[in-house]
C-alpha cells in the first residue's frame, strides 16, 4: 500500500508543475500587456477630460486669430473675406475660380480653387509659386507648388497649404517657378 501512495505522489508532480507554469505564463502575459498602460488613478467627469488634454503635446499655431484684416473668425476657424481674393484669376490659359482661403484645424492656411483649362491646348503642368499679397500690392508670402497637367476643356482642384498665416492676404497671383528640378 505504501508503494501505491508513493506512485500517486510522483504522478501528481508533473501535473502540479504544469499548473504552476501555466499560472506563471498567465501572470507574465498580463504583465506584458499592461506594463505600457497609464498607472495613474482614474478620475471621472471633467477632471478626466482635462487630464487627457494636459497630456497631449501642445503644438504652437502660427495662425494669428487676433489679426482679422480681410478675414473673419467663425467656429474657431479663420476665413478670408477679401473680394479681391475670390475674383477669378488666370494663369497660362487656365481660369482659377471658386477660390477659398481659410485655416484648417487652426494650424494650416489652406487655399482651394477650381482650375479650368479654357485655352485651345492642353496644359502640361509644372511648378508654380503662389504669391500672396497685401492690399498695397506688396508680397506677404511666397508658397511653392505644382499644377498637374490639365487637358483642354477639363478642370482640376488646386489645394495649397502652409503653416504661415496668409489668411489675411488681400489677394494672390500665380507665377511660374524658377526653381530647377
Amino acid at each position: 500500500m505504501a508503494s501505491k501512495q508513493k506512485n500517486k505522489k510522483y504522478t501528481n508532480k508533473p501535473l502540479i508543475v504544469l499548473i504552476i507554469v501555466a499560472i506563471a505564463a498567465v501572470v507574465f502575459m498580463y504583465w506584458i500587456i499592461n506594463r505600457g498602460k497609464d498607472t495613474k488613478p482614474q478620475t471621472t467627469g471633467e477632471t478626466t477630460a482635462q487630464a487627457e488634454q494636459e497630456e497631449e503635446p501642445q503644438v504652437q499655431s502660427l495662425i494669428n486669430f487676433n489679426n482679422t484684416e480681410n478675414a473673419k473668425i467663425s467656429d474657431g476657424e479663420k476665413e478670408n473675406i477679401s473680394e479681391e481674393m475670390t475674383k477669378e484669376k488666370t494663369y497660362q490659359g487656365l481660369t482659377i475660380k471658386d477660390i477659398k482661403l481659410k485655416t484648417e484645424n487652426g494650424r494650416v492656411s489652406q487655399l482651394t480653387a477650381n482650375v479650368e483649362n479654357t485655352s485651345a491646348s492642353d496644359f502640361a503642368g509644372g511648378k508654380i509659386v503662389i504669391v500672396y499679397t497685401k492690399q498695397d500690392g506688396s508680397e506677404l508670402e511666397r508658397i511653392n507648388g505644382v499644377l498637374p497637367p490639365i487637358a483642354r476643356g477639363e478642370s482640376n482642384t488646386l489645394s495649397a497649404g502652409t503653416t504661415e498665416d496668409v489668411v489675411n492676404a488681400y489677394s494672390f497671383r500665380i507665377e511660374a517657378s524658377t526653381e530647377k528640378d
